[in-house]
């Protein structure tokens, strides 16, 4: 019986560092597995009821012990002990989005007079009805979620640190305001569960995966990725989301972290590029790498029946791309300084499709939503996207 009594001990320790590794610190090899989800979402949502079978069984292995046995089994249980003792401190309360990541304390916007964020930050910045509001990436880095309203309509500002990747959703679904909180990282991706059901949401797609809403879909709310100083220069009305004092440190580091990976490879060292900025275009998915296309800083492109534009500023730090349609007729540009030039009528364009002067001007290239992120991530979610040949 003694020999039960540690086996069963031991597969306590096994099934909570599991139900750990499934959703938190998982090795690169299970997040390459769709069914890491299934994995995740089953022992996350049954723990309690496996802690209590694992400790009624020890329970009744242990009152059937002789005295001898229960002496020799002292010194192993312990040991077990101290090791389930680590990995559920690890797991539950330290190693886990709600401890590790905590969220936002206060959210502070000021005007572009009153601003202290630094103008190279990043952000993902989003105009609806009027209002324009910018969220700083490093601050959605650490926090993963952020809740607000633009425009009087609830949003979502989410962003992944293992793939780099932000998105923006309507925050109302089926009539209710859902606020979010961060659970993990499944298939190199982070989890955020709702308040409201508790079901569990892929930040990449906004998809459901797990639980009372499960197949449901967040509505993208249109953003705009780019550094602070550009998106001061296109909306100089909006309000810049402040650094939340408690966590500066914080905010300062993954910034630092932030600006190294847009120059290197970063830990995982992929064959392919690190960064990429990635379109869908209807069901089409496509993608451009972000170090060839800073050296090009423009093409020309088409997916579908779409002609694109792709285009980098000169800091090499924001992307843009467009359709290049202008009245059912397709431009071509050339640089000219800090801005473009269209070939058919010579008129001078902006950064932002805003044609200056010229014959053109006054009109507007259309934007196409794009999302810079790790390759891993865009073709994760989009494994058959195409890829911009340079």
């Amino acid at each position: 019986m003694a020999e039960y009594f540690i086996a069963t001990f031991g597969a306590l320790a096994l099934t909570e560092l599991i139900k750990g590794l499934s959703a938190n610190g998982t090795p690169p090899i299970l997040q390459r597995f769709s069914w890491q989800i299934h994995l995740a979402y089953f022992m996350w949502s049954n723990i309690k009821l496996f802690r209590s079978v694992f400790v009624v069984a020890l329970v009744v292995i242990f009152v059937q012990l002789s005295s001898d046995e229960r002496g020799a089994i002292l010194l192993p249980a312990i040991a077990i002990g101290v090791i389930w003792g680590f990995i559920y401190w690890l797991f539950n309360r330290f190693w886990v989005g709600k401890y590790k990541f905590l969220p936002i304390s206060q959210r502070v916007f000021k005007t572009a007079d009153e601003n202290m964020v630094d103008l190279s930050i990043q952000v993902l910045g989003v105009d609806h009805n009027g209002e324009r509001k910018a969220f700083p990436t490093n601050m959605l880095f650490y926090h993963h979620q952020i809740s607000d309203e633009v425009g009087g309509h609830p949003i979502a500002a989410t962003y992944c640190g293992m793939c780099r990747a932000g998105r923006v959703y309507d925050a109302m679904m089926e009539g209710q305001r859902l606020h979010f909180s961060l659970v993990g990282a499944v298939n190199f991706n982070a989890i955020l569960k709702d308040d409201k059901t508790g079901t569990w949401w892929r930040q990449e797609t906004g998809e459901a995966a797990k639980g009372a809403l499960q197949g449901k879909i967040l509505e993208d709310m249109p953003f705009e990725q780019m550094s602070l100083k550009n998106w001061l220069e296109k909306y100089p009305d909006t309000k810049i989301l402040q650094y939340d004092p408690a966590f500066e440190k914080k905010y300062n580091f993954l910034e630092a972290l932030l600006n190294y990976e847009v120059s290197f490879p970063g830990w995982h060292m992929q064959k392919t590029p690190p960064l990429i900025v990635g379109i869908e275009v209807g069901d089409l998915a496509h993608a451009y790498d972000w170090k060839h296309l800073a050296k090009a800083r423009l093409v020309h492109d088409r997916v579908g029946d779409t002609e694109l534009l792709a285009l980098m500023d000169e800091e090499g730090v924001s992307a843009f791309i467009y359709d290049r349609t202008i009245d059912g007729e397709t431009l071509d540009f050339t640089l000219d300084g800090g801005g473009m030039k269209d070939t058919k009528t010579g008129s001078s364009w902006d950064l932002f499709g805003r044609c200056v002067k010229g014959k053109l001007k006054g009109a507007q290239l259309s934007l196409v939503q794009s999302h810079k992120q790790f390759v891993r991530a865009w073709i994760t979610f989009h494994p058959k996207s195409s890829f911009y040949r340079f």
